[in-house]
C-alpha cells in the first residue's frame, strides 16, 4: 500500500466516521426495545443474573454482547443506562463506518488512491442513522462485520506479509464471537471459517481452537442455564418458519422506497470493474462477503422481515457494500460517486414521513413501522423530539394511571396489574389491580405480575421485585410457545390470552372481569401443572442446581427445540379435572410445582 493510497484511505475513513457521528448525534433516540435491553442489565447489577425478571431464567435479548458490554461501562461510570446504551451504540457505528471505510481502502492499496462510496450509500438511509443509537445491538453488530471485513483484508495480504502469520488465527477467532453479538453472525462466521479451512487445511486444528472455545463455553451454559439453544427471542418469533410473503413486503417497503436498486447498481458497477482479472484471496474474500450477505437477504426474506422499517436490512446491507465502501480513484469512480451523493442528498432530504393519522383514528392496523417517528407520536412529543429516557415513555396513552397503579397494588401486594379500556374510546386505558387468592399456593412465590406487550416501557419504570412479562413472548415461556397468527404482525404475531395470564398467579379468579372466561382460566391453571408445561416452566424457574442444570441441557436438545404449545387449555386435560372444574373447583392451585420461593 503506497503512502499516498494510506493517506487517502485515513481520509476517507475520517469522512466516513465523521458522517456517521454526525447522522447518528442528530436522529439519537431511545426505543421501547431498547429498554428490554435495559432492563436485563439492571438485574445483572442487582446480582439476580442475565435475567429478565429476578427468579425467572429467560435470556430476553438477542445480543449476548451488547448487555455485558452496557453492563461493564455501568460498574464503571455513574451515567444512566440509556446515556450509556446510546453512545456505546453511536461509537460502535462510528468506529465500525471509519474500519469499514479504511479496510476497504486498504484492499484497494495497491490501485491507488480511494474516495468514499459505498458508506455514502449507508449513512444516507434514515434507519441507518435512526438505528445507530435505539438502545438496541446494531451498532455493535456493526462494528463486528467492520472487523472482520479488516481481517479478511489482512488474511487476504498474508502471503504477501511474512511477518503477519496470525491473521488467519485472529480472524477465526473474531468469527467465533459471531454468534455472542448476533445469531444470524453465525453465517458470516461459519463460511468464512470453511474458507480458512479450504486455503490453509494444515492449520485447522489451529484455526478451531481459536474460533470454538469462548462461544462453545457460552453455549453450554445457554442450554444448562436457561435450557435453550438459541436466545429466548428466536423461540418467541419462531425464526425457523417461512413468511415470504412478509418477507417481500418488508423488502419493497426498504428497497423500493429509497430506490436503492440505483446506488447498488452503481457500487456493484464499479467493484465488478475493478476486480476483473482478480484471484486468488483478494477474489475469494469478495465473494464470501457478498455470499453471506446475499444469503442474509435470502433469511430475512424468509423469516417474514421485521415490524420496524427498515431495521433488519442494515446488517446484510453493510456487508453487501464492503469492498466498496472506499473505492479507487479515477474519473469513471468519481462520476459514480457524484451521482450516490446527488442520491444520497435526495434521501436524506426526502427522509421517511409518515402520516400517522390513520393509525391515530384506528383507521390502520400497525404493520411496518418507522419506529423512532412512532415512538415519538405515541408518546406524544413534538416531530424530532423522540423519546431518550425510560420516563418519557410515561406519557404514553397506555402509561395512564400507571405510577399510581404500581404504587398501590406493590402496597397492597396484589396478584396482577391489568390493562383495560375505560370506555369505548380507544384512547382511554387505565390500570387495574388484581387481587389474590385466599388459599394458600405456591402461586403465591410470584410477585406482582404485569402483562403488557410492550415490554421495555413497562419494566424499566418498574421496580425489579415486579414481575414483568409480555404477551407476545420475549419474556414470557408460556407465550413464546404458543401458536402464530397468520394475520398477526410480524414478531409480534403470538398473543397469551387473559386466562393464561391470570392462571399463572394466584389471582382471585372469581374477580376476573366478565370478559375473562373464569371456567377456562381454572383450566389454564390446572393445565401448567400438567407434566409438559411444568417441565418448561421448570426449566427457567427452579432454583438452579447442578441437577438442574443438566435437565436443561438434556431439555434445550430435546422440547426446547420443537414444544409448542395449544392455546386450548382443555387439550392438556382429563375429565375428572375438567368435571372439577365445571363444579367450581380451581384445582390449579395445588399438584407440581410451578412456582418458587425468590430470594429476598
Amino acid at each position: 500500500m503506497t503512502k499516498n493510497a494510506r493517506i487517502s484511505a485515513l481520509a476517507a475513513a475520517v469522512v466516513a466516521g465523521v458522517a456517521a457521528f454526525w447522522g447518528g448525534w442528530l436522529r439519537r433516540w431511545m426505543s421501547d426495545d431498547g429498554l428490554i435491553v435495559l432492563r436485563t442489565v439492571r438485574n445483572l447489577l442487582a446480582g439476580n443474573g442475565p435475567v429478565f425478571n429476578a427468579g425467572e431464567r429467560v435470556e430476553a435479548n438477542t445480543s449476548t454482547l451488547w448487555q455485558y458490554l452496557i453492563t461493564a461501562f455501568a460498574w464503571i461510570t455513574d451515567a444512566r443506562l440509556e446515556s450509556i446504551a446510546m453512545w456505546l451504540a453511536l461509537l460502535c457505528t462510528v468506529a465500525a463506518a471509519a474500519t469499514a471505510t479504511y479496510a476497504s481502502g486498504r484492499f484497494w492499496g495497491r490501485v491507488g488512491p480511494v474516495i468514499p462510496l459505498g458508506i455514502i450509500i449507508y449513512i444516507a438511509l434514515p434507519p441507518a442513522r435512526d438505528f445507530a443509537t435505539s438502545g438496541l445491538e446494531w451498532g455493535l453488530s456493526l462494528l463486528w462485520i467492520a472487523i472482520w471485513w479488516a481481517l479478511l483484508v489482512a488474511w487476504a495480504e498474508e502471503p504477501l506479509r511474512r511477518r503477519a502469520p496470525l491473521a488467519g488465527y485472529l480472524l477465526a477467532f473474531w468469527c467465533g464471537m459471531s454468534w455472542l453479538v448476533r445469531p444470524e453472525l453465525a453465517l458470516y462466521g461459519g463460511v468464512t471459517g470453511i474458507l480458512l479451512i479450504a486455503f490453509t487445511p494444515r492449520k485447522t486444528p489451529g484455526i478451531l481452537a481459536a474460533a470454538l472455545p469462548v462461544p462453545a463455553a457460552y453455549q453450554i451454559f445457554r442450554m444448562g442455564y436457561y435450557g435453550l439453544l438459541t436466545p429466548h427471542t428466536a423461540v418467541a418469533k419462531s425464526a425457523s418458519g417461512s413468511e415470504w410473503r412478509s418477507g417481500f413486503e418488508y423488502f419493497a417497503d426498504f428497497f423500493g422506497y429509497y430506490w436503492l436498486a440505483l446506488p447498488i447498481i452503481g457500487a456493484a458497477t464499479v467493484a465488478v470493474w475493478q476486480l476483473w482479472g482478480a484471484r486468488g484471496r483478494r477474489l475469494a474474500i469478495v465473494l464470501l462477503t457478498t455470499g453471506v450477505a446475499l444469503t442474509h437477504i435470502l433469511y430475512v426474506l424468509r423469516v417474514g422481515g421485521d415490524f420496524m422499517h427498515g431495521r433488519m436490512w442494515l446488517l446484510p446491507l453493510f456487508a453487501l457494500l464492503l469492498p466498496v465502501m472506499a473505492a479507487p480513484y479515477n474519473r469513471i469512480v468519481a462520476a459514480v460517486g457524484m451521482a450516490i451523493v446527488v442520491w444520497a442528498t435526495v434521501i436524506v432530504l426526502r427522509a421517511h414521513p409518515v402520516d400517522w393519522e390513520p393509525y391515530n383514528t384506528g383507521e390502520k392496523e400497525l404493520g411496518i413501522v418507522d419506529e423512532r417517528d412512532f415512538w415519538t407520536m405515541a408518546v406524544k412529543r413534538p416531530a424530532g423530539d423522540p423519546p431518550m429516557f425510560a420516563e418519557d415513555f410515561t406519557t404514553s396513552k397506555l402509561m395512564r394511571n400507571w405510577e399510581d397503579a404500581l404504587e398501590r397494588g406493590m402496597d397492597e401486594d396484589s396478584a396482577q396489574m391489568s390493562l383495560a379500556y375505560v370506555s369505548e374510546d380507544p384512547e382511554l386505558y387505565e390500570w387495574f389491580i388484581r387481587d389474590r387468592e385466599a388459599i394458600d399456593s405456591d402461586l403465591r412465590n410470584q410477585p406482582l405480575t404485569i402483562y403488557m406487550v410492550n415490554l421495555g416501557m413497562t419494566s424499566m419504570n418498574a421496580p425489579l421485585n415486579v414481575r414483568v412479562l409480555d404477551t407476545v413472548g420475549l419474556a414470557t415461556p408460556i407465550a413464546a410457545r404458543m401458536p402464530r397468527d397468520p394475520d398477526g404482525r410480524v414478531g409480534h404475531d403470538k398473543a397469551l390470552d387473559q386466562i393464561w395470564q391470570a392462571a399463572d398467579a394466584d389471582t382471585d379468579l372469581d374477580k376476573l372481569p366478565e370478559f375473562v372466561d373464569k371456567q377456562q382460566a381454572r383450566q389454564a391453571r390446572a393445565a401448567l401443572r400438567t407434566e409438559e408445561i411444568a417441565e418448561l416452566l421448570a426449566t427457567s424457574r427452579e432454583p438452579m442446581s447442578w441437577g438442574r442444570f443438566w435437565a436443561n441441557v438434556r431439555y434445550s436438545l430435546g422440547p426446547g427445540r420443537t414444544l409448542m404449545l395449544d392455546d386450548d387449555p382443555s387439550t392438556y386435560l382429563d375429565d375428572a379435572t375438567l368435571r372439577e372444574i365445571s363444579a367450581g373447583e380451581d384445582p390449579g392451585l395445588t399438584g407440581r410445582q410451578i412456582a418458587w420461593e425468590r430470594e429476598k
